[in-house]
Parts: C-alpha cells; sequence; structure tokens
C-alpha cells in the first residue's frame, strides 16, 4: 500500500506514514474500501465532536446512571428528564445535528442511480445505495436503507450511544477525582493526558530504539503494551494501514487505560474496543473528553501534555473542512 510520509521536526523521530484512508476525500491522494477498509469517520461524527466543543464542561451531576437510562422505549424517552438532570448542551447540539443529518441526506434517496448525485455522499451510505441498484427489488432495498440510516440517527446515536457514554459509569471515570465534584476544563487534563510516543512493532526493543536515537525511553512503547494491543476489540496500527515505528499520540486516562489515537478519515479515531467493536458508534468516551478539552482551547488539535513533539496530523481531531461549515445548533422541536 502507498503511504504519504509527515515527517516530524525532530529527525530522531520516524516519519508518520498515513495510509490513503487517513487523507481527506478532497484529496487526490485518498482512497477508502467499504468492504475491507475501517468504517470512515462519517460527516456526523466530526459534527458530533465539534457540538460537544460547543456544549462546554459537561458536570458531574448531569451524567446519567444506568437506571436512568433504562427506558422501554429509547427512540422516544429522554432518559435526563426522567432523570430530572439538566441535560449537556453538547447533547442537545448532537441531537440537532442528527436531525439536520437526516433531513440532508434525503437528497441522495432520490437520486440513488445518478452516480453524480453520490460523490459527496458519505461512503457507507453511498456503497449501499450502490448495492441497492442491483438489488432484485431496488425501492424495497431504497427503503430499508433509508429506514436503516433513520434508525441511526434518532436512536442508536442519541440514545444507545451517546447516552451511554454520558454515564457516571462511563465519562464519569475520566473526571472524578474521588469527591464527586467536577473539575473546571483545565483540570480535566490534571488526571488525563495527551502524550507523544513512538509506537513500536513486536519486533522493536523499546530500550535499544531509545538509546540508538537519544530519545527518553518512557515515551517509546510497543503496541502490544498499550491498552489497545491488549483487548481483544482494541483496534491495532496496521489495521489502520500505518506503519511502524510511528509517532502517535496515546491518551493516558484517569480510568488506568492507554489507548492511541489513530490518524483516520482528516481526524483521529481512538482505539479502544468500545468504538471499534462497533461500527455504528460515533464515539466513545475517550473521544468525548477530547472534544470537551478542545473546547476550551479553542482548537481541532489537541494538545501534547507530555512526550515528544509529534507532526501535527497526529494530533488533529477534526476535519478542518467540517469545522469551517458546522454551526452546533438546538434541535427542532419535531423530528423531520
Amino acid at each position: 500500500m502507498c503511504s504519504r510520509h509527515i515527517h516530524p521536526a525532530s529527525s530522531n523521530l520516524p516519519s508518520l506514514s498515513l495510509p490513503p484512508g487517513a487523507v481527506t476525500d478532497e484529496d487526490d491522494f485518498h482512497c477508502h474500501d467499504v468492504e475491507t477498509d475501517p468504517p470512515a469517520i462519517e460527516p456526523v461524527e466530526h459534527r458530533i465532536r465539534l457540538d460537544f466543543m460547543a456544549g462546554g464542561t459537561i458536570r458531574y451531576d448531569q451524567l446519567l446512571t444506568n437506571s436512568d437510562s433504562r427506558e422501554r422505549d429509547p427512540a422516544e424517552s429522554d432518559p435526563w428528564h426522567h432523570a430530572g438532570r439538566a441535560k449537556p448542551l453538547g447533547m442537545q447540539y448532537a441531537e440537532g445535528t442528527c436531525q439536520r443529518r437526516l433531513t440532508e441526506e434525503a437528497r441522495y434517496y432520490e437520486s440513488y442511480d445518478d452516480e453524480d448525485a453520490l460523490v459527496d455522499a458519505p461512503a457507507f451510505l453511498a456503497h449501499r445505495l450502490r448495492q441497492g441498484r442491483s438489488a432484485a427489488d431496488p425501492e424495497a432495498a431504497l427503503r430499508s436503507e433509508r429506514d436503516r440510516r433513520e434508525t441511526w440517527y434518532r436512536t442508536l446515536i442519541p440514545r444507545l450511544n451517546l447516552c451511554s457514554v454520558l454515564k457516571l459509569s462511563s465519562y464519569g471515570t475520566l473526571i472524578d477525582d474521588g469527591s464527586g465534584e467536577m473539575p473546571a476544563d483545565h483540570d480535566l487534563l490534571e488526571y488525563n493526558g495527551f502524550v507523544g510516543v513512538i509506537v513500536l512493532d513486536p519486533d522493536h526493543d523499546p530500550g535499544t530504539y531509545a538509546r540508538e536515537r537519544n530519545l527518553p525511553s518512557r515515551y517509546v512503547v510497543r503496541e502490544q503494551d498499550l491498552s489497545s494491543g491488549k483487548a481483544e476489540e482494541g483496534a491495532l496500527s496496521s489495521e489502520y494501514g500505518l506503519d511502524l515505528p510511528a509517532p502517535l499520540l496515546v491518551g493516558e486516562y484517569a480510568s488506568g487505560s492507554r489507548y492511541p489515537l489513530l490518524p483516520w478519515s482528516d481526524g483521529l479515531v481512538c482505539s479502544c474496543p468500545f468504538k471499534t467493536g462497533a461500527p455504528w458508534r460515533v464515539m466513545c468516551k475517550h473521544e468525548l473528553l477530547a472534544s470537551i478539552v478542545l473546547g476550551a482551547q479553542e482548537s481541532i488539535f489537541l494538545p501534547v501534555t507530555d512526550g515528544l513533539d509529534i507532526p501535527y496530523r497526529a494530533r488533529r481531531f477534526v476535519s478542518p473542512t467540517v469545522a469551517s461549515t458546522h454551526t452546533p445548533r438546538l434541535p427542532d422541536d419535531e423530528w423531520p
């Protein structure tokens, strides 16, 4: 596979080799195979990250308990309303984004047999609509895909994914200092960090590699020694076409886990099993934390709180194109 090499400022660090799926789809180098590559970061994912960036701090008392989210009809019920808690502003923005994406995508179903009309459609949706053309009953396939997509926006993302992340047992484990209080924005990085490291394959010895390049050994690590290398469903760099050794940003969290953030689809993807083990999910607790940290810093590039000076591409969390065009908005009273 061809790669695009990004060279760090220091000659002691290896280059970051980006596969075609890790660049913007506007780049001629871009190529993404829906059948074999990991899922692309969907437009709605970038927008939801920006929604939580704009939404500001999420207080500890706004997070749900497990019992709060056990509703019989997750599509219609609001767990914050039932729990008597204030819904985070970022969550409200995310609900508005899901509504608008559902409306925006209607044009693709109306012109699903027109290849030109699918040029700017999300990769997975375009793939499914092309498959529908050759189905025994194209109209039935179209209705099925539209229903599936609507369920994703109405139920799976806001209720089953985001509500699950916005729990004391999920995001709460990253911000709880033991007192039950919510830290201020700048204190989030007291309990969590984003560390610039060199990630090695199993054939390299971290100590030897660090000595040969005059690097602090604590910032050189084998991939299998990170949390993603130990979890059955955690994503490895090779699955995303990244060559090792690679300069990457590793999230080190209050919960004790260490997950690399992998360059992909003009952004970064957390390698934790919650995110990579279920392609329909658009956010994990680590990506939520990253969004809130970036909102406080008014940047799309995650900070390096410790470690090596890795390339900016290994820190760019959100697509610059989406960031320049998306405006977070509250949801309408009624779904389309």
